[in-house]
């Protein structure tokens, strides 16, 4: 009897061990499924006040159109010469002439030079065919299709008669012809980027006047380096704060950019601990003049860290120079900061003192930092309190909370290692903005971090066809809101599958057919609501009195015989006669 139970002891402890187990999955299978549950009643509930919120914007008539109305030039009133008598006097009637004063092109045809205003032109080719150069020059005309429409041509009554294309042909290497369609490239270009200068400088929204600090001290950050730069060259100035706003001078030229508190609409601080830079960005409300460019951000960086190594002088990091590098490297990063987190603090005192207003600063908030593609390559996507940024993208990258209506979870599906993550905003008329390419390990991260900003978000197997959903939602937006808003589209429909699983789950009761195994876990379920069950219907439930170890022991062996007649276990019983 004594061997007996050494033979059973091993077997006792193995079935104790697999109980213990398989208890311990189903308690976490339950807390796990009570979890999404919650989650997914929260959902529910944020859905129900984005469609109220949406119904009572609608009612206050704000998603009118948003699109910004430009205003183009009037091209009907463009003349380029009043008569011949205005013809350049060096223009030669058998040659290809571009007036760059008129802005205008002079072509041959039958011996007698055409204008055409630069404005009228589509494209320009150049090819090689045998032993001639041939320029093509395609002009826009009525009824055409394509991307950009011309203004020109739709000024102008559409009855009159239009040349589409103009071809010709010179002998290879001739050098009046390549020399003509350089200058057209050239001008067409100059043409194009002062005809959006102006329409940028018409398009801005007036800002205040600086009002500047004139006693006293004003808070100072020198050496700084700006993007989008000012000038072609790179150059550093002094960044200044003021009493409504703060003041960037070049060091160079002496140019000056203001940043009024009110037209800021995200300022983040950054400092260097994992990037090279120890950078201040400014995202607008409304853009601004940044020398001939207009520009929704402005950011102020000093560059801690070189950011380049030449390779060929292998690692320093193990002799007294490396030592000492490394040792400035860490001194310059705790300098800086020091001088940055300094210079926030007193900008948000000076614009809390003369403009009642604090301006607070967003720090990114780096365990929540994933990997993703905003807009060409990968970057750390971070979020902060009310934005999502990528500060080292090029543009750099701020997505505004308070902006976005839902988010879109897409290609979350098995087997793929990655998904895309798109935002719809509130504004209807704006597009979508997609993050792509974000690691599937920061799925369930991603969820957590949208339900905590209260953020309303779907999952979809499939990538949306956005151009197709947007177009449906803009068509009618009052239908669209009360035929359940995005419930519509992205949603399940699982409310009252939900409450009919909250009820079958808590009337569940065991089937009396069911096999000793099944038993055995249901006797765990019987720890978290012994009214489920009745005393002698499981011959587990004595354990929640607490069964000695004979007892056990005694089902154990019983365990161990039953599953020797049907023939499993022999092999569990080999170690213990070995012994």
């Amino acid at each position: 009897d004594d061997d007996d139970e050494d033979d059973d002891e091993p077997a006792r402890q193995t079935f104790s061990n697999h109980y213990e187990e398989r208890r311990r999955r189903r308690m976490e299978e339950e807390v796990s499924s009570r979890r999404q549950m919650e989650v997914e009643k929260e959902r529910r509930e944020l859905a129900r006040k984005n469609r109220e919120d949406l119904l009572r914007r609608l009612a206050k008539d704000t998603m009118e159109k948003t699109f910004d109305q430009k205003k183009s030039v009037d091209f009907s009133k463009i003349q380029s010469y009043k008569s011949v008598s205005d013809f350049p006097i060096d223009a030669r009637p058998n040659q290809i002439y571009v007036d760059t004063k008129r802005e205008t092109l002079l072509v041959p045809i039958f011996k007698q030079l055409v204008p055409f205003h630069v404005s009228t032109i589509r494209s320009t080719t150049k090819s090689e065919e045998g032993n001639h150069t041939v320029v093509r020059i395609n002009f826009a005309t009525p009824g055409m299709h394509f991307k950009n429409t011309n203004d020109y041509i739709k000024a102008v009554p559409q009855d009159r008669h239009f040349v589409q294309e103009l071809t010709f042909k010179a002998a290879a290497g001739a050098a009046s012809l390549e020399r003509s369609y350089y200058k057209i490239q050239e001008l067409r270009k100059r043409v194009r980027t002062r005809m959006k200068e102006k329409q940028d400088k018409k398009s801005l929204v007036i800002q205040k006047e600086l009002k500047q600090i004139r006693s006293g001290g004003v808070p100072k950050l020198r050496d700084l380096s700006v993007r989008p730069p000012i000038t072609r060259r790179k150059s550093t100035g002094v960044l200044e704060a003021h009493m409504n706003g703060l003041r960037f001078t070049s060091s160079r030229d002496g140019v000056k950019i203001d940043i009024i508190y009110d037209n800021i609409k995200h300022a983040v601080y950054e400092k260097s601990e994992h990037t090279t830079e120890v950078r201040m960005h400014f995202q607008l409300v409304n853009p601004i003049m940044c020398g001939k460019k207009k520009t929704d951000f402005l950011q102020f960086y000093i560059e801690v860290v070189s950011s380049s190594q030449d390779l060929g002088q292998g690692t320093r990091w193990h002799d007294a120079d490396g030592v000492m590098e490394e040792q400035e490297e860490r001194r310059r990063r705790k300098k800086y900061n020091r001088l940055f987190f300094e210079f926030k603090n007193k900008v948000s005192s000076v614009s809390e003192k003369y403009n009642k207003e604090r301006l607070e600063f967003e720090e990114p908030f780096r365990p929540l930092a994933f990997k993703g593609v905003p807009h060409k390559e990968q970057v750390q996507i971070i979020p902060t309190t009310s934005s999502l940024v990528a500060l080292d993208d090029k543009p750099p990258f701020c997505l505004s909370l308070g902006e976005v209506d839902v988010a879109v979870l897409e290609r979350v599906m098995f087997g793929l290692r990655e998904f895309d993550m798109t935002f719809v905003f509130r504004d209807y008329h704006r597009d979508p903005l997609r993050i792509t390419a974000i690691p599937k390990k920061k799925l369930d991260e991603m969820k957590t971090w949208l339900q905590t900003t209260q953020i309303l978000h779907y999952e979809s197997r499939d990538p949306a066809n956005w151009k197709a959903i947007m177009t449906h939602v803009r068509e009618d937006v009052k239908k669209f809101a009360t035929d359940g808003a995005w419930d519509s589209i992205f949603g399940d429909n699982k409310e009252e599958s939900g409450e009919e699983m909250d009820d079958s789950a808590s009337e569940f009761e065991p089937d009396d057919g069911e096999s000793e195994a099944d038993e055995e876990l249901e006797s765990a379920e019987s720890e978290v609501d012994d009214d489920d069950y009745d005393d002698d219907e499981d011959e587990l439930d004595s354990e929640e009195e607490g069964e000695d170890w004979d007892t056990l022991a005694a089902k154990a062996k019983a365990h161990d015989r039953k599953k020797a007649r049907e023939g499993f276990g022999e092999e569990e019983r080999r170690p213990s006669k070995r012994r």
